[in-house]
């Protein structure tokens, strides 16, 4: 039976993932990964007297058991948690009535997972972390201080003034079509107001920012890192920077974070109860900062060679001495 201090959640999609456990294993860290893309895990065993569980992790390839007995730290990287029933015949699982029991029988387990791990644990990183609800975010901004650009929820754009520049964005997560050759993805873009469109699903709009530069930055623990991005050099990425053309790439270079912006990014940090993440804000031409977005499992490892640091190697180490 596995016995480790550091619990790492992660998908093995995500690029830092690799590079973070390899440096664990560098300096030679007792920790056990759970990979949500092949693995399950069932609660073993618990002990709610002694608080002691033992976790079940398995995938097509092996089944282990995990004494959560030293643990010290979870640190969420990427995705949330999926639980075995191996009780159901799967041509059942599909009825209606089995799949709600199904539904709320994860939801119990991920629930009181996530309690158990947050009374005994320093948990790195937001639980179901893909899940943040960017309306909230953006409310809460506007609470500790952040300009944030005019944001509307629509169903039509009637309401809209046709003389001033809009842009659309995903409500939630993005969507991302694959196929063996390629792969699409939904990007930031202009409202078109030609659209004969009458009515479309609610969609998030807000009013277009003029920008001198874009700026990213990644938090862990507090400690934070910046780069500003001059997306605004190609056309292809004046609305979102992730639109990259590889024959004429944007400039980029270290940030220093004032520290008015500083101390209303961890406001805003605390009242989601996040300890990482990687924002995204606008340096506008009136020298104005506007936050955008934030996302919890954001990549970091390029921001971090624009300014010169392993972020992978620093975050293991943090881990490691928690």
């Amino acid at each position: 039976m596995k016995k480790p201090e550091i619990l790492i959640i992660s998908s093995e999609r995500d690029i830092n993932f690799k590079s973070i456990t390899e440096w664990l294993s560098f300096y030679d860290a007792n920790f056990f990964c759970i990979n949500i893309d092949r693995d399950v895990i069932s609660i073993y065993d618990y002990d709610m007297q002694s608080k002691n569980m033992v976790l079940r992790v398995t995938n097509e390839f092996e089944s282990c058991k995990i004494s959560l007995e030293f643990l010290k730290t979870v640190f969420i990287r990427n995705g949330s948690l999926k639980f075995k029933i191996n009780t159901i015949p799967e041509l059942l699982r599909h009825k209606k009535g089995i799949k709600d029991y199904i539904y709320f029988y994860d939801k119990t387990l991920d629930s009181f997972l996530e309690y158990y791990f947050l009374q005994n644990f320093k948990v790195i990183g937001l639980w179901n972390n893909a899940y943040i609800n960017k309306l909230i975010v953006l409310e809460e901004a506007v609470k500790v201080g952040l300009n944030v650009p005019e944001t509307y929820l629509k169903t039509n754009l009637e309401t809209l003034s046709s003389q001033k520049s809009y842009i659309s964005k995903t409500l939630s997560l993005p969507l991302v079509i694959e196929s063996d050759t390629h792969r699409f993805m939904t990007y930031t873009g202009n409202v078109d107001f030609s659209s004969n469109e009458e009515d479309f699903m609610t969609s998030l709009i807000q009013t277009e920012i003029k920008k001198l530069f874009e700026i990213r930055v990644f938090v862990f623990l507090k400690k934070m890192y910046a780069m500003a991005i001059f997306s605004q050099m190609n056309e292809e990425s004046t609305v979102d920077y992730r639109v990259y053309n590889h024959e004429k790439p944007y400039l980029d270079e270290p940030f220093i974070i004032p520290n008015e912006l500083k101390i209303k990014i961890l406001n805003l940090m605390d009242r989601l109860k996040l300890n990482t993440g990687s924002f995204d804000f606008i340096y506008t031409e009136t020298g104005k900062y506007y936050f955008l977005e934030v996302n919890p499992t954001g990549q970091f490892g390029y921001l971090g060679s624009v300014c010169g640091v392993n972020l992978d190697k620093i975050i293991a180490e943090e881990i490691i001495n928690l």
